[in-house]
């Protein structure tokens, strides 16, 4: 069975190799998009290896300094991928100005473009095994990592189509062009990566109060709730909330055992989710019963 672990190691070595393909051939063919690609796959995998150490230090159980674990390590992680892919792009973009202003032709463009398809092919690949793992585990770091790989398909393939036309036309200017609006969407990555980890922090709510409203109120024996707090660290969803019985003499025992229901239920939907409820035997005036 393929592992969070497992899958990250494999996209690290799949972006060294990238790397060192698109480098290469990007200093042989003077091509910006190509160098440009280049310093993304160089990310990818100075990304890849600190994703690599957050799983394994956000796997590290609950201990007396860190009551609720260590999952909030990958939002960590994530503020510092935001701030290497935003810095690279903006050296990208500086680096293309100085390429359209020198007004330098490219050289090997064939080659440029055998490359980019092997990149495709490889990356392809990672996306699969990441979309596998992304299924059973909901965790930031495996998000950030799928959604960077599915954006490198698309520009991957605008790289091709570009090297193809200059190929034709020797429109040289556009190689600086595409260069920097890849540059300006590696900086938007890293805004969207930095606002996710920003919220983990924050303890921003799951955002999933309706669904979670529908399981606590199927059960038969509940009146209400209300209190309902979310948050996730990591790929641990935290809840907690009140919840009320209809029969308010309900003895110790039959509560506990409709406390276990509804937490058993909630667990079917929120894999890993810690629950935590408190038994309240009545209602009172914030309770909730529409939401």
């Amino acid at each position: 069975m393929l592992s969070a672990k497992k899958v990250i190691r494999i996209a690290s070595l799949g972006a060294a190799l990238l790397a060192v393909i698109k480098l290469t051939l990007g200093i042989i063919s003077g091509s910006m998009v190509i160098i440009a690609s280049a310093v993304d796959s160089v990310m990818d995998l100075i990304i890849s290896m600190l994703n690599l150490f957050a799983l394994k230090a956000a796997e590290k159980p609950a201990d007396k300094e860190h009551n609720y674990g260590h999952g909030k390590i990958e939002a960590i992680v994530a503020l510092a991928e935001s701030v290497f892919i935003g810095g690279s792009g903006i050296i990208l973009i500086y680096s293309s100005i100085q390429k359209y202003l020198n007004k330098t032709p490219l050289e090997e463009t064939g080659a440029g473009i055998i490359a980019m398809g092997i990149a495709i092919f490889i990356t392809g690949i990672i996306i699969f095994l990441l979309r596998k793992v992304n299924k059973k585990d909901k965790s930031l770091i495996i998000q950030a990592d799928l959604m960077h790989y599915e954006m490198d398909i698309l520009t991957n393939i605008g790289i091709i189509i570009t090297l193809i036309i200059i190929q034709h036309t020797q429109w040289f200017w556009m190689d600086p062009i595409i260069a920097s609006g890849m540059a300006l969407y590696m900086i938007y990555s890293a805004r969207s990566i930095a606002k996710k980890g920003i919220d983990l922090l924050m303890d921003t709510s799951l955002g999933k109060d309706h669904e979670i409203g529908t399981i606590i109120l199927a059960h038969p024996a509940v009146k209400s709730f209300h209190e309902l707090r979310t948050h996730q660290s990591g790929n641990r969803a935290f809840i907690s909330f009140h919840m009320v019985f209809k029969n308010a003499g309900i003895s110790l025992k039959e509560a506990h055992q409709v406390n276990n229901d509804v937490e058993t239920s909630i667990k079917k939907k929120f894999k890993k989710a810690n629950v935590l409820i408190k038994l309240d035997p009545i209602d009172d005036e914030k309770s909730l019963q529409q939401y």
